[in-house]
């Protein structure tokens, strides 16, 4: 998400996203003598028909901070097969398949404790193959217009700063600063998006009323604000020549899939250029053009995924 200054409705009406800090207690301590069980409670959890054994194809982790940014992606879901929802976490993670691709669906809210907390449920409860986040963001690369797309190569907490005791930007006790996306789901989400602009690029811009849009690739930054001034534009340039565009979420679902070992991918439309006009722009935006990236984006993607088998 670009911004944090908007409510976040649950697409099944979870309530607020507060975790229990008793039951994640309980799930630490008994973790060691669980861990044969836990895999069999993932599997039943995709589907309790499998009872246990092992499964053939493991979903696709699919989420947003908010509803409008993951499009039509539910109703796709639904026509296809069906969905179950499984509330857990305060969070529903809807089950199901999208063009034949078998997808957790969810919305991670908004910020990076929100977007780590979805994710590593995606990871441990759901047993994802991989995750993608999809949204908007705020152009702060000089070439970045609103309307454009940014594919993460690599992402990092802007603002994150444990100096002097440990360098700017790097997380502490990891080494690492940029975390890279998995080369692999990058590309195939970057064809997608070349895809989308090549076929639709035109008609999205004259409808819309934005230039044509254009693909780029580089670093994401996410941070716990809301960059609304040219002032902040200015200071993460300044900090970070290389940055494309900034928002609140991807850098931390980054750090949790490289920690455990999960590829991960994160597509952005820009929607405002995160300076003073940033909040009318982004609201203008999320509500009249992001669903119809995403739902054009994912669909190309999916289909690429379960053509290339």
């Amino acid at each position: 998400m670009s911004g944090a200054g908007m409510g976040t409705p649950e697409m099944g009406g979870a309530g607020a996203a507060a975790t229990d800090a008793g039951a994640a207690g309980t799930r630490v301590a008994g973790a060691e003598a669980a861990d044969a069980g836990t895999m069999a409670a993932r599997t039943s959890a995709i589907d309790p028909s499998l009872g246990g054994a092992s499964v053939s194809h493991r979903p696709l982790g699919i989420l947003a901070a908010l509803p409008q940014e993951l499009g039509d992606l539910l109703e796709a879901m639904r026509a296809e097969a069906g969905v179950r929802t499984i509330t857990h976490g305060q969070r529903d993670y809807h089950l199901g398949t999208v063009h034949g691709a078998p997808c957790v669906v969810t919305l991670a809210r908004v910020g990076k404790v929100a977007a780590a907390a979805t994710v590593s449920a995606l990871i441990h409860a759901f047993d994802v193959e991989a995750i993608v986040f999809t949204g908007v963001a705020g152009g702060v690369g000089a070439e970045v217009r609103v309307g454009d797309i940014v594919v993460a190569d690599t992402l990092l907490q802007h603002d994150l700063d444990a100096s002097p005791l440990f360098p700017r930007f790097e997380v502490p006790l990891l080494g690492v600063s940029h975390f890279s996306a998995d080369a692999a789901l990058a590309a195939q989400l970057a064809a997608a998006c070349e895809c989308f602009v090549a076929e639709e690029g035109a008609a999205s811009a004259a409808r819309f009323g934005t230039r044509e849009p254009r693909v780029h690739r580089g670093l994401i930054i996410s941070g716990d604000q809301f960059v609304a001034s040219a002032a902040g534009v200015r200071a993460l340039r300044e900090a970070l020549p290389n940055a494309l565009a900034v928002e609140m979420e991807g850098a931390a679902i980054a750090q949790v899939c490289h920690e455990y070992g999960v590829p991960c991918a994160v597509v952005r439309t820009i929607s405002d250029t995160a300076d003073d006009h940033a909040p009318a722009s982004f609201v203008s935006f999320l509500t009249e053009i992001a669903g119809t990236y995403s739902n054009a984006i994912l669909t190309r993607f999916l289909q690429a995924r379960i053509s290339e088998g």
